[in-house]
């Protein structure tokens, strides 16, 4: 179909381009080349070959104009920045400027999001909209559409040209966004339209090159034990944190040193869950031993996104892992500002840590192209027009939707250079002192997930610092798309079972590991751990998963 060919091409800008970058919430910089000439050519192609439907919501025609929409949505923090609400933002009125339809944005409160959202479930009182990752919810997204919660899309597609036509140019796409019956469920966010690309990849290893080669280091480590070298002689130089990352970080960021991954990945077909597999076992014994040793932040287990730059800008740790964006792009800033002699060439990226020298990392932490790292919209069994909800989130598909979900309006947040979204200064110098990041979230919503297809485009933009595209071509240096476990979940016959499985697991493996690095439990009871995972049904788990699997291939 031309017309979602031309848009995958406009979405895609730059697939092939030199320079890269990544997200925000996955983010990136370098250059838009060949990026927007598709989307010059998108424009013209689409409006010759959209159905009447479609052409509707590109001429922005405004079927439901003097709707009022409720939807549900967290308020990300480089938005709470500079505005209360979404809705007070200037993509918000844009959108509501272009559709005719008023929004009216919910937010949970800051840090309390998991538990109101569960309070809003018990309630039984739904807004309109809910943007919420959907993977996550207990027994995957079926369970939501049976507990009343969400509604089946499956009846409404046919109302949704644009999404429509997006899924049949792209196949894995609508298999992605289906109930493990076979329902759709949502509207999704996309980290692109084909994998890998750079919409995949949000954060890494993040060092102080400078430091490496006063403590006597030529090369970047690429092996755990190359690095552990490295740390050590950074806590013999008084570096009192050698390396340190958020908690949640801190196990995925190395255990691929071991071929081992804490959760459920595909092997030639095989599903597999590393908590039960010999190699946790020895990475593990690892992180304990350097827990003792003083080389992982004897605070991990409060270590956040603040304490982390903190230590890091300090000049406490040597080595850490953060987003390329607000990690690695703040800390540059932070350090420049601070000491006017450092260069940014002094903190630099390093690929996933591998077991072999010279070959791609097996595991790491990679994106999937939808996947839990973002939220989605669905429509509520309480809607009180579903009409307008399916025609507004489908609009935001169109050209012009995804247009200004990547680069916000033209004049003021972005223009048109040879063909090319090009940001102005209020996203790249912003005159009201606002950091790249802020005014992303204030103009779009790329940075933030939401509704729409991240484009390579604003991330090559994004992702000004040679540091940071770097970073980007050394995530790449990673087998995970192979092994990354789809986006779907157990049957709905089976979900009741595998979600009371998972929790035990889940919290079982967090305090057992948690309590092994730091020492409070013997490495002798790892065998005892072990089973207390099996009996609470793991293996059980595997299966379940295999089938899930089994079944989304098939489709």
């Amino acid at each position: 179909m031309k017309k979602q060919s031309t848009l995958k091409r406009a979405l895609a800008l730059g697939m092939s381009a030199a320079m890269v970058g990544v997200t925000l919430a996955g983010c990136g910089g370098g250059s838009a080349s060949s990026a927007a000439e598709s989307t010059a050519a998108s424009s013209t192609e689409t409006a010759s070959s959209a159905s009447t439907e479609a052409e509707a919501t590109t001429d922005n025609d405004k079927p439901f104009a003097g709707t009022t929409l409720t939807w549900y949505t967290t308020l990300n923090g480089n938005v709470s920045d500079n505005f209360a609400n979404l809705g007070d933002t200037p993509w918000a009125k844009y959108v509501e400027e272009q559709t005719g339809i008023t929004i009216e944005f919910q937010h949970p409160t800051q840090g309390s999001e998991a538990e109101e959202f569960a309070v809003m479930l018990a309630s039984g009182e739904y807004p309109d909209i809910i943007e919420y990752t959907w993977t996550k919810y207990s027994g995957g997204a079926g369970a939501a559409i049976n507990d009343g919660v969400i509604i089946s899309l499956d009846d409404y597609m046919k109302d949704a040209p644009n999404l429509s036509a997006l899924m049949e140019e792209n196949p894995e796409i609508a298999k992605m966004i289906k109930t493990s019956s076979g329902s759709y469920y949502c509207f999704p966010f996309l980290r692109g339209l084909e994998t890998p690309n750079k919409t995949e990849f949000s954060s890494g290893f993040t060092y102080r090159a400078d430091a490496l080669k006063e403590l006597g280091f030529d090369e970047v480590p690429e092996t755990i034990d190359e690095w552990e070298e490295v740390l050590r002689a950074a806590k013999a130089a008084g570096y009192s944190k050698p390396f340190t990352t958020r908690k949640e970080w801190v196990k995925d960021v190395w255990s691929s040193a071991y071929d081992n991954w804490g959760s459920f990945y595909v092997d030639d077909g095989v599903v597999k869950n590393g908590l039960i597999e010999d190699s946790r076992k020895e990475f593990i014994q690892k992180m304990a031993d350097w827990y003792a040793e003083g080389l992982l932040d004897n605070d991990w287990m409060q270590a956040d996104k603040k304490s982390t730059q903190t230590d890091f800008v300090s000049g406490n740790c040597i080595l850490g892992y953060a987003p390329f964006g607000q990690g690695l792009g703040n800390y540059t800033k932070a350090m420049m500002e601070a000491d006017p002699n450092f260069k940014e060439e002094y903190i630099q990226a390093a690929a996933p840590v591998t077991s072999t020298k010279g070959k791609n990392a097996k595991f790491s932490k990679m994106n999937n192209i939808y996947d839990q790292s973002g939220t989605s919209a669905a429509i509520s069994s309480q809607c009180k027009n579903v009409d307008a909800a399916v025609w507004l989130l489908d609009w935001l598909y169109s050209e012009e939707g995804q247009i200004c979900y990547n680069y916000g309006i033209e004049g003021e947040s972005y223009e048109m250079k040879d063909g090319v979204p090009t940001y102005t200064d209020v996203i790249m110098n912003n005159p009201n002192g606002w950091s790249v990041a802020q005014a992303l979230a204030a103009y779009t919503r790329a940075s933030t997930s939401g509704v729409g297809v991240q484009s390579e485009g604003y991330i090559e933009q994004y992702y000004a610092q040679d540091n940071q595209k770097k970073a980007l071509e050394l995530s790449m240096k990673t087998d995970m798309g192979e092994h990354m476990f789809p986006p779907t979940s157990v049957s709905e016959e089976n979900q009741d079972r595998y979600s009371e499985i998972m929790s035990q697991v889940n919290t079982l493996a967090d305090e057992m590991e948690a309590s092994f690095i730091c020492g409070t439990t013997p490495m002798t009871e790892w065998d005892s751990y072990q089973q207390k995972l099996k009996d609470a049904g793991i293996e059980e788990a595997i299966q379940m998963m295999q089938e899930a699997y089994d079944t989304y291939m098939a489709n």
